[in-house]
């Protein structure tokens, strides 16, 4: 890829024992930040541990816009793969 087009990647999944939905945000090919359902690990929400807000979304795009000033965004979109059941 181009040094002057950063990739900004966001892979949807599915989470394991629920029926939601998971978004993991890559840049430049390094995750970033990601999103789960809180049913899944419960204790999260209890203790503010993996819980994204509005101050995070501050810090990740400052930072991204001081990194890669200038340089040219492209936006993908994708499905991680389904996992086969036995």
């Amino acid at each position: 890829m181009s040094r002057d087009i950063v990739e900004v990647k966001v892979v949807t999944g599915k989470a394991r024992y629920v029926d939601a939905r998971t978004e993991t945000l890559y840049i430049d090919g390094q995750e970033w930040m990601s999103a789960a359902p809180l049913c899944e690990c419960p204790e999260d929400a209890i203790l503010e541990r993996d819980l994204l807000g509005p101050s995070d979304f501050v810090d990740l795009l400052e930072s991204f816009l001081k990194e890669h000033k200038g340089k040219k965004v492209r936006f993908v979109y994708e499905d991680e793969p389904e996992e086969d059941e036995e």
